[in-house]
Order: C-alpha cells, then sequence, then structure tokens
C-alpha cells in the first residue's frame, strides 16, 4: 500500500463493539510507539462510532492525516419527500431519491464554488430547548453569501404546487429566524426543484430570502 492511498471502510453490518475495541488497541500502539497524531485519529474513530448507524462511509488519508465521516441522509425527511408525492418509502424509492439529492448537491457545490456541507443542524432557541431545529440539504458559503440548499424531487407536476407551497411555508420561518444571526453575509435560501419534468414555467409564490432553482433529471 502506498502512500498516498486512501481507505474508503463501509460500516454497514459493522458491529460497533467490535470496531471500537480495535480503533483502541491501535491508538494505545500508535501511543507507546510515540504516534501522537495517529492515536488522535484513533480517538477520532471511536468518537464517530457514536453515529456509526448513520455513516455511510469512513474515509482515511494515509498521506495527509486526514479523516473525515459521511453520514446518511435523516430517512424521516426522505421518507417525507417520497409520500409527498403519493408513492410508498420503499428501498428502491429511498435509494432513488438519495441518489438524486447526491448528484443535485455535486452539481452545485461546481456552480457555486466553496465546500459543500451535509447533515449542519441549525437550532433557534435555548440549546436544551430549541423552538425548532433545521437541516438544510446542504449549506454552502462563499466570499459574500451563505447558502442552504432544500432539494425537493417532484415525480409528476400536478404535485409541485403543494410540495412547494408547504416548503415555502417553512422556509419563511427558517429564515425569519436564522438571518439575523448570519451577520453581514448575504443569506439565501434555495429550494432546489428537481423532476424529470420542465416545472420552470410554472408559478410559484415564494418569500424573502427564498428562490427557486430547477433541476431536470
Amino acid at each position: 500500500m502506498t502512500r498516498n492511498e486512501v481507505i474508503y471502510w463501509p460500516t454497514k453490518g459493522l458491529g460497533e463493539a467490535l470496531a471500537g475495541i480495535i480503533f483502541a488497541i491501535f491508538a494505545v500502539a500508535f501511543f507507546v510507539r510515540g504516534q501522537y497524531l495517529l492515536v488522535f485519529l484513533s480517538l477520532c474513530l471511536i468518537f464517530a462510532l457514536l453515529r456509526l448507524s448513520d455513516i455511510q462511509e469512513i474515509v482515511f488519508n494515509l498521506k495527509d492525516g486526514l479523516f473525515s465521516a459521511r453520514y446518511k441522509t435523516f430517512k424521516e425527511k426522505v421518507e417525507k419527500d417520497i409520500q409527498d408525492n403519493n408513492e410508498r418509502p420503499t428501498k428502491e424509492n429511498f435509494f432513488r431519491f438519495e441518489k438524486i439529492e447526491s448528484m443535485i448537491l455535486a452539481d452545485l457545490q461546481k456552480k457555486y464554488g466553496g465546500e459543500m456541507k451535509t447533515l449542519i443542524h441549525f437550532m433557534y432557541g435555548q440549546p436544551d430547548k430549541p423552538e425548532f431545529r433545521y437541516t438544510p440539504d446542504g449549506t454552502l458559503q462563499t466570499e459574500d453569501a451563505i447558502y442552504f440548499f432544500e432539494i425537493k424531487y417532484v415525480l409528476k407536476p400536478e404535485f409541485a404546487k403543494s410540495i412547494v407551497g408547504k416548503t415555502v411555508q417553512y422556509l419563511k420561518e427558517v429564515y425569519s429566524k436564522l438571518s439575523p444571526s448570519i451577520g453581514d453575509k448575504k443569506f439565501v435560501i434555495k429550494l432546489i426543484l428537481a423532476s424529470e419534468y420542465d416545472l420552470s414555467k410554472m408559478y410559484f409564490e415564494t418569500s424573502k430570502g427564498i428562490e427557486i432553482e430547477f433541476f431536470k433529471v
């Protein structure tokens, strides 16, 4: 194995206890050998086990000593998007919606630049008793703006009005609560409508700080 290889470690079906023991053994071994950076990385892996059931993939770069964990989209959120299209939340539909979302987030990152982050939680109110929580599908920050991306996959045009109406109402509250805390940067919530149909000719009501963008898939 060369020094610049990247290990992709799928975690489905991996027991938390077994993985924790392995990482702990490595941490001790690295500590004995004075490899303190690797000790730190081993501890990071152990910490990630607290959310092991949500992790899709662990990436460890042997060259740069970098660690990252990519987490799944919240199941409940995807299931709601499926039900809004009058579909059953089957395994096939779940995979289909997740695939569309991942593809669109990759395209948005190329378009806007910056670093796309997913599953960043935003809360309003007291930390122990927040009034509401919001987790955008993607968050991206540029030099002059902060973008929240909310992706809605629309299977049929007749579902579009209802999906957009409910989503905009919710995003209005998100914008009003969070915008005072953003600072000097422009704050924009992008509602991404993905569909096999051309929805751009339809009229949708929006609100301040909320913009609609169309994706043909």
